[in-house]
Formats: structure tokens, C-alpha cells, sequence
């Protein structure tokens, strides 16, 4: 996956482009190939879970997405037929939170060397908006990945700020009324073609 992360410089931050695996591997891991789904990270539990909680105070990313998919169960059977849905913003890209990790692969010897550092990246949760703010969000799924303003990046990578908590806590509260913004339309299984980037009718 792609994300931004912070480079802290003498006077100013950048932002650098990066590219990793989708699915936080933690330093501590033993191997990059781990088998836990750590695709998404629950904001809720971010700051304690051995997974992510060495990340959340200073290697946070953003995720920049054109929308995302999700799917919806017809009924409550296990072979009940799923719409998958596609949901995204009025008239720009979405940004969400995420949080990465590098992982040392001891067996290149040169730390410099290409290769002896691996990223990876996960995308932050929370529960789907309540009905009065988006009642087919709501009904769509149980969570939806934090977006993020623009307003909160600069301070959200930044790797001198140590304060991971406090900035999740910042994000969340904004989260809910930038998601009230995205619209979403159901797409069919075998739809893969440039239909799926078109703009969406917003009252739909």
C-alpha cells in the first residue's frame, strides 16, 4: 500500500511517499510474513495493543484513497448473497489515518543496505457514524476507517510529536462529520473498469 509519512527536517516537516506491506508488522516480529490480519488497527485499543501501540506515538501515516469498498450481507444466513458497495467523497480524495512500523531483516547484515528495512501500514477503525448522521453508513457496517482533514496531518505524521493519544483523540472528533460528506453506491462483483472512478450522483 501507499502512504505519507513525516520527515522531520531542521525547520520544517516534510512528507514523504512511502510504500509497504498492508498489514502492520511489528518490530518485535520474528519474520515479515506474519499471518495475523493487522489490516486494520481499532482506534479504540491502538494505544495497547502489542501490535500497534509502539507505532500510535511516532509512526503515524496518512492513507490516501479514492474510496473504498464494503460489503453488505442480504440476510443474516452465511450463504446469504453480499452487495459490495463503493463509498466515497463528493469531489475529492479521502485521507485516512494510519499507523506504520519499520521491521529490521537480521539477515542483511548492512542496516544501509537495500532491503534491511521493510515498511508496512495499517488503516485506523472506528464504529460506523450513529443513524442521524449517516443512517446508510450506519446500516452499511458496524466500522469504517478514521478519516483524517488536512488541517490534521502535518500534525498527525510528525514524528517529533510524541503525544499519540491526544492526536487520535483530536482525529475522532472530527471523524464523523467529515465521513457525513461520503456518498456510496452499490458496484457488482465483476464490475473493474473506469465506470467505477466516475462521479457519483451525491443525492444518491
Amino acid at each position: 500500500m501507499v502512504f505519507v509519512r513525516g520527515r522531520a527536517g531542521d525547520d520544517s516537516l516534510g512528507r514523504e511517499l512511502a510504500a509497504g506491506r498492508w498489514g502492520l508488522v511489528p518490530t518485535f516480529s520474528k519474520s515479515f510474513d506474519s499471518k495475523v490480519p493487522t489490516w486494520n488497527a481499532r482506534s479504540e485499543t491502538a494505544g495497547s495493543i502489542p501490535a500497534f501501540r509502539a507505532s500510535l506515538p511516532k509512526w503515524r501515516a496518512v492513507v490516501p484513497a479514492s474510496a473504498y469498498y464494503e460489503w453488505k450481507k442480504s440476510g443474516p444466513g452465511r450463504k446469504d448473497p453480499k452487495q459490495r458497495y463503493i463509498v466515497e467523497p463528493q469531489d475529492e480524495l479521502i485521507t485516512f489515518a494510519g499507523l506504520f512500523a519499520p521491521w529490521r531483516d537480521e539477515s542483511i547484515e548492512d542496516k544501509s543496505a537495500p532491503g534491511a528495512w521493510r515498511l508496512s501500514c495499517s488503516i485506523l477503525t472506528m464504529d460506523s457514524p450513529p443513524e442521524g448522521v449517516h443512517e446508510r453508513l450506519h446500516n452499511l457496517h458496524d466500522r469504517i476507517p478514521v478519516p483524517i482533514s488536512a488541517d490534521m496531518i502535518d500534525d498527525w505524521i510528525d514524528p517529533k510529536e510524541t503525544r499519540g493519544q491526544a492526536l487520535l483523540d483530536a482525529v475522532l472528533g472530527e471523524a464523523y462529520g467529515l465521513a457525513s460528506a461520503w456518498t456510496m453506491r452499490p458496484v457488482e462483483l465483476m464490475d473493474d473498469n473506469t465506470k467505477l472512478v466516475d462521479v457519483a450522483n451525491p443525492a444518491a
